[in-house]
């Protein structure tokens, strides 16, 4: 049986020595080609309506950036682990068989066969296993942050591409209530109108991960941005944007610490024990661990700065995290003045706003006195209602950089399973 099995082993290996590399690549390609063929163009995708809701939920399932931003934390959750899984004992197998040339005819028994089982004990140096649990339990914390911002950059993307999509259409319905003559001159020409479309479903359907359909999201099912709701906390920080400030700082520090650890002694135990078992021509020849046979072994050593290797990669450090702190405090200012100029902004969309609603109040109330002063009348609250559009379209962005920086009203916080 072991025969037949070590013939087979060495039959695949001939052959995956003796593949030809062109022919894999071929058959390779051949696959991709015929995958090609089916991939279906945008204007043979049906086009599905979802809700916002159904949308949000299609996109945390399936869009790649939050995806490797879970794989992220995945990973991280890992690392920490190790930190405890490297003090688990290793096991290991090892087999050799040996038999005389002239012997080869005869049947294989387990008297041509040596085999042991190891155990070795990995323990962690003691003045660094600290630093490293804390260390991997940061990287843990920002990888989940880092989901939670990828998340919210996401969701400002579709809900910018759902409302300017809204506001157009809005506004070739607007077209259509003008004269012929006036429709043609100002409604936006067919084939932008495609090229629009076009950006519209291969931005939604990038965001959502999915490309099975043109994806239609209803925006009355959106939530909508209330500037009340925001204008008391563009005095305040985000949690999420000052937890990516500090994390900045924390980095930092920790590169520095990590440097100023070196000039601890280092504790190294061990645990060394012969074969756990042994055998050779069929002869039991192992150990049962028994205490003549184990040893513990504690060792502490310490290298003398003497070159100042160690302290220049300190100063080094401590200088970088001194920079970084400059850097978040530069940053910071920065980003309060940006807060200022989208606060500037949206308090002078509200009151032009107001005013348009209130000219246009007063429009409808003019009386006519015939049919000119009746289409005139007409154009003439068109023309504002198209301005008001055009307006709105250019506080779209706002909006998306309001959710971008505090979140989306009504959305509820993403689970990591």
């Amino acid at each position: 049986m072991k025969a037949k099995v070590c013939a087979a082993l060495l039959a695949v290996a001939v052959a995956l020595a003796g593949c030809s590399v062109s022919k894999r690549i071929q058959k390779a390609s051949d696959k991709m080609e015929a995958r090609y063929a089916k991939i279906a163009t945008w204007e043979a995708l049906p086009v599905r309506t979802i809700s916002w809701n159904q949308a949000i939920a299609l996109m945390r399932t399936n869009n790649t950036e939050l995806m490797s931003a879970r794989n992220n934390i995945k990973s991280a959750d890992r690392e920490t682990l190790r930190v405890y899984t490297d003090m688990i004992p290793a096991v290991s197998y090892y087999a050799y068989m040996s038999k005389s040339l002239n012997d080869l005819s005869r049947r294989w028994n387990g008297n041509d066969l040596t085999n042991n089982v190891n155990v070795n004990f990995f323990l962690p140096t003691l003045t660094q296993l600290p630093y490293r649990v804390y260390a991997n339990k940061v990287r843990a914390f920002a990888a989940v942050k880092a989901l939670e911002g990828a998340e919210r950059e996401a969701v400002s993307k579709l809900y910018q591409a759902v409302r300017k999509r809204e506001l157009a259409l809005k506004m070739q319905e607007l077209d259509a209530q003008l004269p012929p003559e006036a429709a043609a001159a100002s409604s936006t020409a067919t084939a932008e109108r495609e090229k629009q479309d076009l950006d519209y479903y291969q931005t939604v359907s990038s965001l959502l991960g999915s490309a099975e359909a043109r994806w239609n999201i209803l925006p009355e099912t959106m939530p909508r941005i209330q500037w009340k709701d925001y204008r008391n906390r563009l005095d305040r920080l985000d949690p999420l944007v000052l937890c990516n400030f500090v994390m900045q700082l924390e980095n930092a520090r920790l590169a520095q610490y990590g440097v100023a650890l070196q000039y601890l002694p280092t504790i190294n135990t061990s645990l060394y024990s012969p074969s756990l078992f042994s055998s050779s021509g069929g002869t039991y020849t192992g150990t049962f661990l028994g205490g003549e046979d184990t040893h513990l072994n504690l060792s502490v050593s310490y290298q003398f700065d003497t070159q100042l290797d160690n302290w220049n990669r300190y100063r080094d450090s401590r200088d970088r995290y001194r920079l970084a702190q400059k850097k978040v405090e530069g940053d910071m200012r920065d980003h309060k003045s940006k807060i200022e100029a989208l606060r500037r902004s949206v308090d002078e969309y509200e009151n032009w706003k107001s005013y348009m609603a209130k000219r246009m109040e007063f429009i409808r109330k003019m009386p006519m006195d015939d049919a000119n002063s009746f289409l005139e009348r007409n154009k003439a609250a068109v023309d504002m209602k198209r301005e008001m559009l055009k307006q709105e379209q250019e506080v779209v962005e706002t909006e998306a950089a309001i959710i971008l920086e505090y979140g989306m009203p009504g959305l509820s916080p993403m689970k990591f399973d």
